[in-house]
């Protein structure tokens, strides 16, 4: 881990907040004019940023991965090509058309197994958008850091402890020091004073000590945007049980971890919603779009409500049509925004008796 003894910078007195993909004013006031354009029909809606879904490959088997990388199962919606040239000109220039500043790479694996990555993130970068990208940071050299760097993208490096072992038998990889080393990188590279550099970690039961005492400062510190975020599961995996928190459990993490913010002279606290560290509960369906490889534009890369296929319709077709309208009016929180509660009663009815268990 990061050797918190030789660190003397200052502590920021607020939360920072990733750029291109972090919740803010501008987020609200985009998700307030989609409400009401929604409604009314006049005018046009505005984005965020978008997701764009990729067919990579991964190098991990991280167990707890949210598209199934560690299970060989992924979303049959990634089963396509590569977005072509003509894909992206059309998918980049209508987000751009309507406010959106990023794309955010997702998909089933890391995108720099990708021989293209780096081409493809240029290509974004040409239609004048910049990319938040997700990566395990294992096979980034120091010079690949640079390149990214210059072409301003922000990155969140994914660890699963904060401890080599832990780590590496949970991503199935010996890649922790390696990952280490990309955050190091980026750090000399200056990305975390243009909040370009996050550190997303899934609190288990085995880390959440190390998460609260060691991480979250050494993060605070630094300037490195953190994404903490809680994993509650309801597969039936007896394995991913025993990793994963209760309700009650989470509760109480939240609680710990916007304490030992306070003693950093951060203040906030927890909503019912809330999934992750500094933001709100998950409405990114207001404010942003997901396109999948088999040309399917979905809600969020976890909640699967389609809205049409660009290789059917156009963007435009979609965008503006009724039935998407009618969904932004209905939308309700996505099952991944369920995590944090207030109490019992605010528990989603319908889930395994083990999640309500305290």
């Amino acid at each position: 881990m990061l050797d918190k003894g030789t660190i003397e910078l200052p502590i920021p007195v607020t939360p920072k907040r990733l750029k291109y993909y972090s919740s803010t004013a501008q987020t609200t006031a985009i998700m307030r004019h989609n409400l009401k354009w929604a409604k009314t029909g006049k005018g046009s809606p505005r984005f965020q940023f978008f997701y764009l879904m990729l067919p990579c490959a991964c190098n991990q088997r991280c167990r707890g991965c949210f598209m199934g990388q560690d299970k060989s199962k992924l979303p049959k919606e990634l089963d396509g090509p590569f977005f072509n040239d003509r894909d992206l000109q059309a998918i980049c220039g209508f987000a751009k058309k309507h406010g959106a500043q990023a794309a955010v790479h997702s998909g089933g694996g890391e995108l720099f197994t990708w021989p293209g990555a780096f081409d493809y993130i240029e290509r974004i970068a040409g239609f004048g958008l910049r990319m938040m990208v997700f990566t395990n940071g294992t096979l980034l050299t120091p010079a690949d850091i640079k390149r990214l760097n210059e072409l301003e993208v922000a990155l969140t490096v994914s660890l699963r402890d904060t401890a080599e072992k832990p780590h590496n038998e949970i991503v199935g990889y010996p890649g922790f020091r390696k990952s280490m080393a990309t955050i190091e990188t980026a750090l000399t590279e200056g990305m975390h004073l243009d909040n370009r550099l996050a550190v997303e970690i899934p609190v288990i039961q085995s880390n959440e000590g190390r998460i609260i005492n060691d991480l979250l400062p050494v993060l605070r510190v630094l300037g490195i945007v953190p994404m903490i975020e809680e994993y509650i599961l309801t597969s039936t995996s007896q394995t991913e049980r025993r990793c994963a928190h209760s309700f009650a459990q989470a509760r109480a993490f939240f609680k710990r971890l916007a304490s030992k913010d306070a003693q950093l002279g951060i203040d906030w606290a927890p909503e019912s919603g809330q999934r992750m560290i500094g933001e709100p509960k998950c409405r990114r369906p207001l404010f942003s779009f997901c396109v999948y490889p088999n040309g399917e534009i979905v809600n969020c890369p976890t909640d699967m409500q389609s809205h049409g296929n660009f290789r059917r319709e156009s963007l435009t077709g979609i965008f503006y049509s009724r039935r998407f309208r009618k969904a932004l009016s209905g939308y309700s929180l996505c099952p991944c925004s369920k995590f944090y509660t207030g109490g019992d009663e605010d528990i989603p009815p319908n889930l395994p008796q083990h999640l309500k268990e305290s």
